[in-house]
């Protein structure tokens, strides 16, 4: 019997934007507050409960902007109440001075 995989288009995410909690408590409060445990948010955002811990713990002072959204919208409160969207600005490309190109002679 064969068993067939879909296989899912990778996302798209704008690796140059990241968020930065605010106030990591304040995530913890929202979701007590909609009756949510650690375990039932990180089900709803599909991230693990270690994640939500590392969060509401300011071990995890950054995070992806899909993420965020994902939180804010679980928690059903605008996203700036909770992050600030953080720009980070690309790493120039290094080269170690050797000319990579063939040449043949």
């Amino acid at each position: 019997m064969s068993v067939s995989i879909a296989h899912k288009r990778p996302r798209t995410y704008r690796k140059d934007y990241w968020m930065k909690v605010k106030d990591p408590a304040m995530i913890r409060r929202w979701r007590k507050q909609r009756h949510y445990s650690q375990r039932d948010l990180a089900y709803l955002v599909r991230r693990s409960q270690n994640t939500i811990y590392k969060l509401e713990n300011g071990k995890l002072p950054t995070l992806s902007e899909d993420l965020a959204l994902a939180i804010a919208a679980r928690l059903d409160i605008p996203w700036e109440d909770l992050f600030l969207e953080e720009e980070i600005k690309p790493m120039p490309q290094l080269t170690n001075g050797t000319n990579n190109e063939r040449q043949v002679a």
